[in-house]
């Protein structure tokens, strides 16, 4: 009875310290890294009241508030990684030697998400001649930059439950094999990373992150820039890296899946180089205009100042639809622009892809600028209406658009979609 008492006291004891330092805040707790959703007073009203969801909403708010939470979930975390290896972070997988990967990185390396021959090579005979019609009509360059995954980069680490479901073709694999046959400008990172991979004096893929490193972009950007004056004659500034400086502390984006872990106690990672560098630029000629459409690989390549030293401009399409920089300020989406007419004022048109965009590179914008160079937008509309005009084909949709997880009007445009791109592709073949 003692003992029950004692622990009961002890309970009580923790609750007032909790309760204390929720309040007042008097001892200073770290933090969470990575996604932590915004928590507020749930309001009161008589149906939530009766319906129990304003007494779940409490609870929900009195445990996120809680005093040394982000220290409790930190020990919680500790506890499974060491004891199970078990990682608190949205689809992150723990892979040999605790290299940290997520688990889309896996799969598609792994070939798990292969779009199909026939569907790649759609895209790239749609990419080729988008990349004609630019160059033709505006003196606008296209150019495709597959950069490295870390499946690829590093298969010895993936989990040997993985390996089972391996496949044969990879859509980064694939979509290389096809750009090269048809012509499409392109630059093959994951390609050139892995010849270099045995032979780097430094590292170019961190333990702990989930993009390349910041040596490994450093190198990525001067070969980009080195394209762009050889390939295309751009006004494109020179490169020089000054130094080397070798730090036993992850910087910038180097650790970032390390980060959102919240472990108590890091991951090791060894030593990794930060580049200081400079450019040389031309100053007597204007820098060229350039529009970026890809993934959060370009971050790494914005944030140094690099985009900023090479081009007059800093625009970016986050998966083809949040604009960047505005977007930092107030939400913008690609649907609000005069989306062919800035594509029109660039020089040059980048899409930047990790796993080939997962088979779909550009994220849409090859077969949307297509259209909107007045190659197929108003038989899109036909192909929708011929669609929802025919039962049969309608269920159909439907059928794929389940399977698929997007809603109806999704599937039924992107069918449209490839409907009149066949047409096109097929009328400029006779």
């Amino acid at each position: 009875m003692l003992a029950k008492r004692r622990l009961f006291v002890m309970m009580l004891l923790l609750l007032v310290v909790f309760a204390i330092q929720k309040k007042t805040g008097l001892i200073h707790s770290k933090g969470l890294e990575g996604f932590v959703p915004k928590d507020s007073v749930p309001s009161f009203t008589n149906e939530s009241w009766k319906n129990g969801t304003y007494q779940s909403a409490v609870n929900t708010h009195i445990n996120n508030t809680l005093g040394f939470r982000s220290d409790l979930v930190r020990l919680y975390n500790q506890i499974d990684f060491s004891l199970f290896g078990v990682p608190h972070a949205n689809k992150i997988v723990v892979g040999k030697g605790d290299y940290l990967i997520a688990q889309q990185y896996i799969e598609a390396s792994l070939g798990y998400d292969f779009a199909g021959k026939a569907a790649i090579d759609r895209t790239v005979e749609l990419m080729k001649a988008l990349q004609d019609k630019l160059e033709q009509t505006a003196k606008v360059h296209l150019l495709v930059l597959f950069v490295p995954d870390k499946g690829t980069f590093y298969p010895g680490i993936i989990p040997q439950r993985y390996l089972k479901k391996k496949q044969p073709l990879t859509n980064y694999a694939y979509y290389v094999e096809r750009c090269k046959i048809s012509g499409v400008n392109f630059i093959d990172y994951n390609e050139w990373f892995l010849k270099m991979k045995d032979t780097s004096k430094y590292i170019l893929y961190p333990k702990t992150g989930i993009h390349w490193s910041t040596y490994g972009s450093t190198l990525a950007i001067d070969s980009l820039m080195r394209y762009l004056r050889i390939k295309f004659g751009l006004n494109i500034p020179r490169l020089l890296i000054d130094s080397i400086n070798i730090c036993s502390k992850a910087k910038y984006e180097d650790d970032d899946i390390g980060r959102t872990l919240n472990l108590i106690r890091p991951l090791s990672y060894p030593p990794l180089a930060y580049p200081a560098f400079r450019f040389i630029a031309d100053t007597t000629k204007s820098k060229p205009r350039a529009l970026f459409i890809g993934d959060s690989f370009y971050w790494q390549l914005y944030y140094p100042g690099f985009i900023a030293n090479m081009f007059s401009n800093n625009q970016f399409w986050y998966y083809n639809k949040d604009v960047y920089p505005e977007t930092f300020t107030a939400p913008k989406s690609t649907d609000q622009l005069s989306y062919i007419k800035e594509v029109l004022s660039q020089d040059v048109v980048v899409l930047i892809q990790t796993n080939a965009g997962y088979g779909n590179v550009g994220y849409g914008f090859v077969q949307q600028a297509w259209q909107g160079l007045g190659e197929g937008s108003d038989r899109v509309k036909d192909f929708e209406n011929n669609i929802r005009n025919s039962p049969e084909w309608l269920e159909k949709v439907k059928e794929k658009a389940k399977q698929n997880n997007i809603s109806l009007d999704e599937q039924l445009h992107r069918d449209a979609v490839y409907m009149a791109n066949e047409e096109i592709m097929n009328s400029k073949k006779k």
